[in-house]
């Protein structure tokens, strides 16, 4: 998502704080944001309700399509998962986090860690019982040991798009 630039990421963003069920939380330090976490529960309403942004979100990626045209087969690649998954029946208790960043210099910190904690707690508090997510598959070894780490068990591993493979990886949560 990076890749189709910062106009792209505010609109995508938005609706992740614009939906009822979405999850966005910072980790501030020494006056300034050193990392941050998204998703939402029921992955389904919330690609619906991105579908129903498609221009939107479309315009919004063209600056980042203009500068390199191939974002535009990943960003269809992209759409395509989506609207697969809007069309899955509503109401689900799994929550997808989509995002998850630490600035550089602040790896090894713990801040990834308890945000990825932080978006579990508040995923339980909307309902959730089971937290999803994805990752590249290849040339991204720490991540994945970071989510093992962190408990999450890799699920299934499956190709996005030619070339790109993704780890998917599942924790089940339990309310209290």
């Amino acid at each position: 998502m990076t890749q189709l630039g910062r106009r792209f990421l505010r609109a995508y963003y938005r609706c992740v704080v614009d939906s009822p069920r979405g999850i966005l939380l910072t980790e501030d330090r020494e006056g300034g944001c050193v990392g941050f976490v998204a998703g939402f529960v029921d992955p389904a309403a919330f690609y619906r309700e991105l579908s129903r942004r498609r221009t939107q979100l479309g315009l919004a990626a063209c600056a980042g399509i203009v500068t390199q045209p191939w974002r535009l087969m990943a960003l269809f690649a992209n759409y395509r998962r989506a609207h697969g998954t809007a069309r899955q029946p509503p109401g689900s208790r799994t929550a997808e986090l989509s995002s998850l960043a630490v600035k550089p210099g602040g790896e090894g910190r713990g801040i990834g860690s308890r945000l990825v904690h932080a978006f579990i707690e508040a995923a339980r508090a909307l309902g959730a019982d089971r937290v999803m997510l994805t990752t590249d598959a290849h040339g991204n070894d720490a991540v994945n040991r970071f989510y093992l780490r962190l408990g999450f068990t890799c699920v299934r591993s499956f190709e996005a798009r030619r070339g790109r493979w993704l780890n998917e990886y599942a924790l089940t949560i339990r309310g209290d």
